[in-house]
């Protein structure tokens, strides 16, 4: 029996010189996915390029973006595009992380080898927010071996799969879309630590997984508006010496984001800026 096409996927490109309004009217209008880059200025613009990807045609009449954002929207061929892109995908290496695909082998030795096939979820790996988290991570558990900890937006499963590479148990992985559960299962099975991740689909942290529950870390690879609505319910559900881990935010909204955080009682302790990207861990 032949295989069935890939759904047809829409991709919206459009170049700003407002990110922080483009990004809510994504996040308001129910977008997932998109990438950003800083735009190619010549003669009359810069700002920053939008590509926005919807398994179905949008309706733009909903989409309130920035005025001088100048929209093209194209239907892509219907292949597997995430398939296709990850034949030619590197192996990403944030010591002592290890991630790669099925067609990579695994180094062994002392590194925490994470086998991550996206399918159709968000995160491969290779984008420069997950880069980011590792980084912290890794920082982190060098000093820190936290009991209890929550992976909100947890898309392919790649930073819970990391807490049980290095040795961590208890682990509750959450994130809003279905696929995105189904996919972090899955390569929770394929890396055998299924065992200590709990997934589930939630919006928030409003499950009941999580009532009454404090977490020595919370990590959170999402986008800027999410978690500036987050930071009430991680503050309350944050053990008193805990952390919270955060990415998927553009440098330019780093600072909003860090005033949010500090309202609800919540520092900077440690900084990392990967090309447009800022993540960010908190303490007390």
């Amino acid at each position: 029996m032949a295989a069935e096409n890939p759904p047809a996927t829409y991709k919206l490109s459009f170049i700003t010189s407002q990110p922080d309004a483009a990004e809510s009217a994504l996040e308001d209008f129910g977008a997932t996915i998109w990438a950003t880059e800083a735009a190619i200025a010549d003669s009359e613009t810069g700002g920053t390029r939008f590509e926005v990807y919807f398994d179905t045609r949008p309706d733009m009449s909903a989409l309130a973006l920035p005025q001088d954002a100048k929209t093209l929207l194209e239907a892509l061929p219907q292949k597997d595009w995430v398939a296709e892109s990850q034949e030619g995908l590197p192996p990403v290496i944030v010591p002592p992380f290890h991630l790669h695909g099925r067609h990579d082998a695994p180094r062994g030795g002392g590194w925490r080898d994470i086998e991550i096939q996206a399918a159709t979820a968000f995160g491969s790996g290779h984008h420069r927010t997950t880069q980011g988290c590792l980084v912290l991570l890794s920082d982190y558990l060098k000093r820190h071996k936290p009991r209890h900890s929550a992976d909100i937006g947890c898309g392919t499963g790649v930073l819970a799969i990391a807490l049980v590479k290095s040795g961590l148990r208890d682990i509750l992985a959450s994130d809003i879309d279905p696929d995105a559960v189904r996919v972090a299962r899955q390569n929770m099975r394929a890396n055998k630590v299924a065992p200590f991740i709990t997934g589930f689909t939630s919006i928030g942290m409003a499950h009941r997984h999580y009532l009454g529950r404090r977490f020595d870390l919370i990590v959170a690879n999402i986008l800027a508006g999410p978690l500036r609505q987050l930071a009430g319910d991680f503050n309350r559900h944050l053990a008193p010496a805990g952390r919270v881990i955060i990415a998927g935010i553009l440098n330019e909204q780093a600072r909003r984001v860090i005033a949010r955080y500090r309202a609800e009682g919540l520092i900077v302790e440690r900084k990392i800026v990967i090309g447009a990207w800022t993540s960010l861990c908190f303490r007390r």
